[in-house]
Formats: C-alpha cells, structure tokens, sequence
C-alpha cells in the first residue's frame, strides 16, 4: 500500500519537476544565445498587422462551419426508426448519431474560434487606435467580421442542439436553463457517466501537461524577447486552479 502510494506521489511530482527542468535549461541555453533581431518581424503580416493570423482563424472557422452544417445535412430532422437506425452493422452507434456527433463538435470548436477571433481583433484595435498610421478601416472591418462571426456560430449551434434534442428526447439540452451541464450529466446512465469520469481524468491530465509546456514557453518568449510576466502568473493561477478543484471534488467524493 504504502509502495503504490510512493509511486502515485512521485508521477504527480514528475511534471512539475520537469517543467523546472525544463525552464533551467531553456534559460541557460537562451543566455548563450544571442538576443534575436529587434526588426524581426514577428507580427504575421502581409499587409497589415497580424492580417495572415486574422485570415488563418477566418479561413479555418469558414471550414469549421462547413463541415458542421455538411454533417447536420447528413443527420435526418427526425431520427429513423429503430430498425432503421442500425441495419446490419454490429456498431452501438448509428450514422446519423455520429455525424450529429460530429456536428456537436465541431459547433463547439467553432465557438471557441470565433470567440478567439474576436477578443484578439478587440484587443489589437483597442491597444493600437491612437498610434500613428493605425489602419482603422482594416481593424474595424475584422472587429465586425468577428462580431457576426460569433453570431453565425451561435446560431449554428442553436440548431445543431435543437436536433440533438429531437435525437435523444430523454437527456434533452434545456438551453435556457443555468445548470444545462449539470442537469444534462444527471440524465446519464451509468455507463455514460463513467465515460465521462474517464474522458474528465484525461483532459485533467493533458491540461496539466499544456500548462506546462505554456509556462515553459512563456519563460523562453521572456528570454529571447521581453519580460512578460502577466501570462506566467496567470498561466499559475489556471494551474493552481485546476488542479485544486480536482482535489476538493476527490475530497467531496470521499466523505460521501
């Protein structure tokens, strides 16, 4: 008991320590290293500031969007009959569930560009109006497209969660509701739960790992460039945060 418990004690110290690691080495690495041209252009532009990255987050939330309206048009308005649904094939899951599943996705992912999409046009439009030779109507011209952007987006997922709900009646998605998640996940059976104990644990994990590799980068980007100091302490409090809700849930779950 107490050897399984050593182990598991160490595996939650491996990440932080090689994020030390990691961080030590970066850094002395980078102090050889000389610093990088101040007339590098790091602003991922054509023609104007940062344009190339505002057209990557268009371009790749036009595809997004897309391919959730494709797999909505393959998912039928009113589900198919049992016998219909499955056929012959041995798999739990029928075609129009998995492209609906699909399209809930991708609604998602959709969600989270747009919204990335507009809190960087604001962000560059606020911090660089009163600059010199500021290109307002190109700044104000992406504002807006990322405003409707996010209209669409809500939109589309409106409908892709009105279908869902005509799918599956019984765990129905209350949007007006403030505990949708929460009633949604009390709908589940146990098996459904359970996988989505599992899916939680692995996303835990792999945010642990991210958060990581962002403060690692974080302390190169203060290194090579300028000191940054507002993305490390907030990337450590997202840390903190996390993984002190893990522990009050395993906590709450062990005095039950």
């Amino acid at each position: 008991m107490k050897s399984s418990s050593s182990s598991s004690i160490k595996k939650r110290l491996r990440l932080p320590l090689y994020a030390a690691g990691g961080a030590v080495v970066g850094f002395i690495g980078a102090s050889g290293v000389r610093k990088v041209p101040s007339d590098l252009n790091w602003t991922l532009s054509v023609y104007y500031d940062y344009d190339l990255l505002f057209a990557v987050l268009a371009a790749s939330l036009v595809v997004m969007m897309l391919w959730n309206i494709f797999s909505l048009s393959r998912t039928p308005s009113v589900p198919p009959m049992e016998e219909d649904t499955y056929g012959e094939s041995d798999s739990l899951i029928s075609p129009a569930e998995r492209s609906l599943g699909k399209a809930m996705i991708l609604s998602g992912f959709s969600v989270i560009v747009a919204f990335t999409w507009a809190a960087l046009a604001l962000s560059l439009y606020a911090s660089n109006r009163n600059m010199p030779n500021f290109p307002e109507l190109f700044n104000l011209v992406n504002l807006i497209g990322a405003c409707i952007s996010i209209f669409l987006v809500v939109i589309l997922q409106s409908l892709t969660l009105k279908r869902y709900n005509r799918y599956f009646p019984d765990r129905a998605l209350d949007l007006n509701s403030r505990n949708m998640k929460k009633d949604h996940f009390e709908k589940l059976d146990e098996g459904e739960k359970w996988i989505v104990y599992r899916a939680a644990y692995r996303s835990f994990q792999m945010m642990n790992l991210l958060l990581g590799v962002g403060m690692l980068s974080m302390v190169l980007y203060s290194v090579l460039f300028t000191f940054a100091p507002f993305p490390i302490v907030m990337l450590s409090i997202i840390w903190i945060a996390n993984i002190g809700i893990y522990y009050r849930e395993t906590y709450r779950a062990s005095n039950q």
